[in-house]
């Protein structure tokens, strides 16, 4: 029925229903050609890692915000939970 409506043959590729991420893929290859820019891609070792998270109470003014600080291997790579930026702007 649809090919009747679009006027040729519909092909269903074999993994349809990543076709989305290949192309996605597609055009992030074809960007990073164009820019120059290299990738932050970690590799597929990243899982190895050990991540874990700790909390604190930030007292630096009166919201008192709840910061989770997420570590990866033992090394801060990610701060969040504060309201004016104070610590989520801190971390590279």
């Amino acid at each position: 029925a649809f090919e009747e409506e679009v006027g040729h043959e519909v092909i269903v590729p074999k993994y349809y229903d990543i076709m989305g991420a290949i192309g996605i893929a597609m055009l992030a290859k074809d960007e990073m050609k164009r820019t120059g820019n290299s990738t932050k891609f970690k590799g597929f070792e990243v899982s190895e890692e050990k991540f874990e998270t700790t909390s604190f109470i930030c007292k630096a003014c009166p919201n008192e915000c709840e910061i989770i600080q997420i570590k990866a291997n033992g090394k801060v790579i990610a701060m969040t939970g504060d309201r004016c930026g104070r610590w989520s702007n801190s971390v590279i």
